[in-house]
């Protein structure tokens, strides 16, 4: 044991050794900076506009007024938010016409409609009369429709606004393609067990979080390919394989060590990349938001789950993605006959490839299910409403990909191992 404790601290030097490492880690810090920080410099906040303060300050005078109606969502709520905007629609001073048409002024929008706006959106959605304008992006569901519900709407809608609201989750279930009827059931049962009235609040760190995540998760990804890929072949390339290989404990420690090395590293980077930059963005606007449901986002989804929990999930997928990552990496790396090059290659075709084939191939319903299992595409921020079929059994997409990871996690150390011990001199 000690024999190996010792390769697996050389293993770990070796890495951080090696001159691509204080480079890889510093890309890595400039992308999770990008991220915290353009969240904040990107983002719309409505007090910015004709006030000389910064998006910070912008972001907490927003966040201030949105907190004045945290809690739950109650047919009270959605009757002043209805009735607020009525106010606003009916004086004309609160717009102002210019050649592109009649536009709502900033300040109004603030008095109105801030304080209540995460209650518009959602009953903006949920009472869309044209479901084609609704659009999804990350874990949101958008409105793209210039007809908005909340204007025709009285605040007597509100007493019925928690079945109008499972209804629209239904409708949304029932009209998705592609999902067999056992996967139908499935998503209204769930839809059933989703507790109203909805909890809300303010959530622009969880939301930056989830709007950053597949970038990040992406970075995760490239951090191990560099870090991990010359593990094995690095010996290759300096010739000191077949040394290593007759030594009395070549065939067993080293290998023991490399793969220990390696997954440890896989499982850091994501831990380390995804956590840091998920605190970061809740220092920087507050840890409010956990308890808001999903719903209040996108009242289309079916699991009945928090925020907290949704951005837990995600992670835990990422670190089961970058572990898997991780192991076929070590696995190519022992494959070669030769040089690294191939290795990043390979990796970075894996990684880049299955974005852009995924979801055009959705009609197909295996090639889609089974892309879903390459790293860069489970760790997408999506709870969609297909699961996964076994024996006529429907398994949740995220649980089942957790097992099918841990299994090939094993299955590509097994081979990375054979590869190494069998690898002969090209």
């Amino acid at each position: 044991m000690n024999n190996f404790w010792t390769l697996a601290g050389f293993e770990f030097k070796k890495i951080f050794r090696r001159k691509t490492f204080p480079a890889a880690i510093l890309i890595c810090l400039g992308i999770m900076a990008a991220a915290v920080f353009s969240s904040l410099s990107g983002g719309s906040f409505h007090h910015s506009v004709g006030r000389d303060i910064s998006k910070y300050e912008a972001m907490k005078l927003d966040k201030e007024v949105i907190l004045t109606n945290r809690g739950y969502i109650t047919p009270q709520l959605i009757s002043r938010a209805i009735l607020s905007n009525r106010e606003m629609i009916s004086n004309k001073d609160n717009y102002f016409v210019n050649e592109y048409g009649s536009h709502l002024k900033e300040d109004a929008y603030i008095r109105y409609i801030l304080p209540y706006e995460p209650v518009v959106e959602l009953i903006n959605k949920v009472y869309a009369e044209d479901l084609d304008c609704l659009a999804m992006d990350a874990l949101s569901l958008e409105y793209m429709g210039e007809d908005k519900a909340v204007d025709r709407l009285g605040p007597e809608t509100a007493e019925d606004f928690d079945s109008a609201l499972k209804s629209f989750a239904r409708a949304m279930a029932l009209r998705e393609e592609g999902l067999s009827q056992a996967e139908v059931e499935k998503n209204l049962e769930l839809i059933d067990s989703i507790e109203t009235p909805l909890y809300n609040d303010y959530f622009g760190g969880y939301e930056a979080y989830i709007m950053s995540s597949k970038s990040l998760a992406l970075t995760v990804l490239f951090l191990i390919l560099l870090l991990l890929s010359p593990v094995f072949s690095n010996e290759y390339e300096e010739k000191t394989d077949q040394v290593i290989l007759c030594t009395k404990n070549g065939k067993g420690s080293l290998c023991r060590a490399k793969l220990f090395v390696s997954l440890v590293v896989s499982l850091l980077s994501a831990v380390l990349v995804m956590g840091l930059s998920w605190l970061a963005l809740l220092l920087l606007y507050g840890f409010e938001g956990g308890k808001v449901n999903i719903q209040v986002v996108n009242p289309g989804c079916s699991y009945p789950l928090t925020l907290l929990e949704a951005c837990c999930i995600h992670f835990i997928s990422v670190v089961f993605a970058s572990v898997l990552f991780g192991a076929f990496i070590a696995f190519m790396s022992a494959r070669v006959k030769r040089s690294t090059a191939p290795v990043v290659v390979m990796g970075t075709l894996l990684t880049i490839i299955p974005m852009f084939i995924w979801i055009p191939l959705k009609s197909s319903g295996f090639m889609y299910e089974l892309l879903k299992f390459f790293p860069v595409n489970s760790v997408t921020f999506d709870f969609d409403r297909s699961f996964v079929e076994i024996f006529g059994m429907l398994f949740t997409p995220y649980k089942f990909i957790w097992t099918l990871s841990a299994i090939l996690i094993i299955v590509f150390s097994l081979l990375a191992v054979r590869s190494f011990k069998r690898h002969q001199p090209g």
